[in-house]
């Protein structure tokens, strides 16, 4: 007979997390459940160190070629011909991204007669030229009250309202800050001073602070709890008098009359004096030419003024 061949080994199995741990499930020490704990997490790392090593070698061999494919990509875009840039009639260059500057080779620098800033392309909005919307931004407008803006927004719509381009002074003008400040100003308003020929700034002071809903309607209620709020005059005035201090004298109809009377007399003599120096000098020489000048005309009036 022929000998029998060998037999081929079945492949052992690698051991469980159970298995390793079999009899160690029950035990409550601590350092039994720690020991439970090291050999699920190394298992879990699975494999041999050459194991791990062979993975390792992949990940990075992957990592690699997507790296290369992306090298490419970006060799192929960086070198790929530039055709000549052209604009349609009308359009500023500016308001166009330079496709140089783009791949970056635009060798002209602020020559250039394109733009060079990347955000260009995102700041120009795209209009439809086949639908008016002059009337949905007119109904926007009147729709975004001052309400709801914050101190950024104001300055926006205070920078994109053109007009009042020449001022003569520093000055803020006060039609505007009341404006302001009693949230009346908008899209639509107009200065009560001339409207665009104002000749004061139409401007937001420097250290100009917005009040917030909140910081108005904390002020308000403040101002409506303070005692000022129901102060009337009659309290007011006897408040004052009672801060008065010294040898004082009451006001009754005979003191006022006798305060009155004095204060007048005063002014006439004051009044007096101003004319007596008035009458010095020059122009009491004036005076005497003129007399003269109508002693020696033979004016009719002046002889029946003499008679």
């Amino acid at each position: 007979m022929p000998p029998k061949g060998k037999q081929q080994e079945p492949k052992k199995k690698k051991p469980t997390v159970e298995d390793k741990t079999f009899g160690m499930k029950n035990k409550k020490g601590g350092a039994a459940q720690k020991q439970i704990k090291q050999i699920a997490s190394s298992t879990a790392a699975g494999g041999t160190a050459e194991e791990k090593k062979k993975e390792a070698a992949k990940l990075q061999r992957e990592k690699e070629k997507l790296a290369a494919e992306q090298a490419r990509k970006e060799a192929a875009e960086l070198f790929k011909p530039v055709q000549t840039q052209k604009v349609p009639f009308g359009v500023d260059p500016k308001t166009v991204l330079c496709q140089f500057f783009k791949k970056g080779a635009c060798e002209k620098g602020k020559k250039c007669k394109f733009s060079h800033d990347l955000d260009v392309e995102r700041k120009q909005e795209k209009k439809n030229l086949y639908q008016d919307t002059r009337d949905e931004e007119e109904e926007k407008k009147q729709k975004d009250g001052m309400e709801d803006w914050d101190e950024e927004k104001l300055r926006q719509v205070v920078l994109s309202k053109h007009g009042n381009p020449k001022t003569t002074t520093d000055k803020v003008c006060k039609f505007f800050i009341e404006a302001v400040e009693n949230q009346k100003y908008g899209w639509f308003w107009t200065c009560p001073n001339g409207g665009d020929k104002c000749m004061y700034k139409h401007s937001l002071p420097p250290g100009f602070v917005l009040k917030t809903k909140e910081q108005r309607a904390a002020e308000k209620a403040m101002m409506d709890k303070s005692p000022l709020a129901t102060l009337t005059l009659e309290d007011f005035l006897e408040s004052q008098r009672l801060k008065l201090t010294g040898a004082l004298t009451p006001v009754t109809p005979e003191t006022f009359a006798k305060w009155k009377k004095e204060r007048m007399d005063k002014k006439a003599a004051e009044q007096e004096m101003a004319k007596m120096k008035e009458d010095t000098g020059r122009a009491l020489f004036e005076k005497g030419r003129r007399f003269r000048a109508l002693l020696l005309s033979p004016s009719p009036k002046l002889a029946h003024h003499f008679n």
